[in-house]
């Protein structure tokens, strides 16, 4: 077959897609049209119109939250937040419906007008708060607070001293060893959380030997605190 006669075969294809999409696309708002008894255009109109209206609402909530959190923290005066950060942190939080995942949204806006919070606000935070679960923010939170409380978080360099077992997650957040595995490969692909290595007494010539837990035993990253500092706290 010719250059020519395969450029005119790709072209039929996509004219097949293209009337198969435009079928699809008739067949749905005909059958919308029937339950609303309404036409095709004005139910068009309707959903988008409702999705709007959803994705208002959600920012309207998203300013009222946002401000509480700076109120709580007695900032008057806020400062301007670069437009690299503030548009997709806002166009991400009017499309989502997981309240964890907003308060994640909410507190990193609040965070970068915050003239007083001095920790760099990373534009790769964004897309990690798109690429975790709910459940997967309630374990980061779970994990810095034990630090936290332990006074273990400084220095950073630290925190891998400090590990967390796997019963122990899964405890603390009520998850099962399914939900805990695809968890913590999620948070170990984004570098927010690492395998635990376990130094033994025993030494094979100058160092000690080590045990690696896999995600037996997990550790917070560095990078993981802060995630936390900048999204959750």
């Amino acid at each position: 077959m010719s250059e020519a006669e395969e450029i005119a075969k790709a072209i039929q294809e996509s004219a097949k897609l293209g009337e198969k999409g435009l079928e699809i696309a008739d067949k749905a708002g005909s059958f919308f049209a029937k339950v609303f008894r309404e036409p095709i255009n004005e139910i068009s109109g309707m959903i988008t119109d409702k999705l709007r209206f959803i994705r208002w609402k959600r920012m309207v909530q998203m300013a009222d939250e946002v401000n509480k959190i700076l109120e709580e923290k007695k900032i008057v005066d806020t400062r301007a937040v670069p437009p690299k950060i503030a548009l997709p942190i806002i166009e991400e939080a009017s499309l989502e419906d997981d309240p964890n995942l907003r308060y994640l949204w909410n507190h990193l806006l609040a965070n970068a007008m915050n003239p007083n919070f001095n920790d760099e606000l990373r534009y790769g935070f964004i897309e990690m708060i798109k690429g975790i679960t709910g459940i997967e923010a309630k374990l980061l939170n779970e994990f810095y607070e034990v630090l936290r409380r332990d006074g273990k978080l400084r220095p950073l360099s630290d925190v891998f001293q400090y590990s967390l077992t796997k019963e122990q997650i899964m405890q603390a957040l009520s998850i099962s060893a399914d939900v805990y595995a695809i968890s913590v490969n999620n948070l170990m692909r984004m570098q927010l959380l690492s395998p635990a290595i376990l130094k033994g007494g025993v030494k094979m010539g100058p160092e000690p030997l080590t045990i690696y837990k896999g995600i037996d035993a997990v550790t917070l990253t560095p990078l993981g605190v802060k995630f936390v500092e900048a999204c959750i706290k």
